[in-house]
């Protein structure tokens, strides 16, 4: 068995933001993408999928998925792809999809490691919109491999908008990172030890993170993943938008979650995600906590990440100060300039009050109606 076997023993507070993410995410996506393609028909790949189901019966990011499947089935078909490298969670993976009377044509449950399986995977889409989630225990595939999955499917002398949709969310491990960017500051010698780096390069794109990881200045390893993540965007011509996700309120996060895409749609629906995970976390934690101090209710609303009225007034000021140089903008082409510090935290609705104070103010003409993703505001 490998070193992840407690892992599902029970989701702690980092699962609970992912699994949350990923049940508003994954049918907003579904929603969008499938509306146009063959059939309704899009594909949705968990190349580390784990037995399905974690050991106290809370579900997994499988089952999560086929149930938005079949939740979806009237409007959309999506088919399912599971890729697991032990045959023992495959196996249960299996059973637990027959016991929910899953449809077998609508899943294929794959065992070894990703590598061997993702290739086929994006030969068999035949272009149809593909969702790739990676979520490992540790590192995930080298960098190479990341853009060759969010590029492999593209059509030559195609508008990027015309592409295939394909976009990926990935599990970014700061543990991983930690524990083995180490071994560039030790001066120690061991037999593992280059092939450790090496891994890391791989991974990373390059050697490019060592400086930094010798450094070990404040926030480095967010420095090293945003230079991951920008290095990704530049070699595939891809946007992207991330979460920090820590297992209490004042942990170091664990790890990050990253979604590559190229449609502003993927980028609001995914920022309106972060926010609804952010708010189940939360939550999850409070009463937790609450139950550990015996129902003493616990104070909230006392930092910036859980003051809504702070986030608000963000926002407002987000938004004039791009007004100050422009007449006016497309909210979704600004988003992550005008959400700031509230990305991950606020959505649609937070935006809006922040409209409607400027509203009062009289820095805007009048506040959008209707949904605000592609809503112009005019400086008043």
């Amino acid at each position: 068995m490998s070193s992840n076997k407690n892992f599902f023993l029970s989701p702690q507070a980092a699962a609970v933001y992912k699994h949350k993410l990923l049940k508003s995410y994954t049918p907003a996506w579904a929603g969008k993408v499938g509306s146009t393609s063959v059939n309704n028909k899009i594909v949705v790949y968990d190349a580390y999928s784990g037995p399905g189901r974690y050991e106290d019966e809370n579900p997994g990011s499988p089952e999560l998925l086929v149930d938005t499947a079949v939740a979806m089935a009237s409007l959309r078909s999506v088919y399912s792809v599971f890729s697991e490298k032990e045959q023992d969670y495959c196996d249960k993976l299996s059973e637990l999809l027959k016991s929910k009377a899953v449809d077998p044509s609508t899943y294929e449950v794959l065992q070894g490691p990703v590598e061997k399986h993702v290739d086929d995977v994006l030969a068999k889409t035949d272009g149809l919109p593909l969702l790739v989630f990676l979520d490992p225990y540790g590192l995930t595939i080298p960098f190479e491999r990341v853009v060759h999955v969010l590029t492999s499917r593209d059509r030559p002398a195609t508008p990027s908008f015309q592409q295939p949709k394909t976009e990926l969310l990935m599990n970014f491990s700061y543990e991983a990172v930690r524990r083995i960017s180490g071994v560039v500051r030790s001066e120690k010698e061991y037999p593992a030890k280059e092939g450790q780096i090496r891994a890391l390069n791989e991974a990373l794109g390059g050697d490019w993170w060592q400086e930094i990881a010798r450094n070990e200045n404040e926030g480095w390893v967010q420095e090293v993943l945003h230079g991951y993540a920008n290095r990704v965007c530049r070699a595939a011509n891809y946007g992207t938008i991330t979460a920090n996700v820590a297992d209490s309120l004042e942990a170091q996060p664990v790890y990050e979650l990253i979604l590559f895409t190229r449609h502003w749609d993927g980028l609001w629906e995914m920022a309106r995600s972060m926010s609804m995970a952010r708010q189940e976390w939360r939550q999850w934690l409070a009463s937790r906590r609450e139950e550990a101090t015996g129902g003493q209710e616990e104070l909230r609303g006392l930092s910036f990440d859980d003051n809504k009225e702070a986030w608000i007034d963000e926002i407002a000021t987000n938004i004039e100060s791009i007004l100050s140089s422009q007449p006016g903008f497309v909210i979704e082409s600004k988003l992550g300039e005008l959400l700031g510090r509230t990305l991950g935290l606020a959505r649609e609705t937070h935006i809006r009050s922040a409209l409607k104070i400027l509203k009062t103010r009289n820095i805007i003409k009048t506040v959008p109606t209707g949904k605000l993703q592609r809503a112009y505001v005019e400086r008043a």
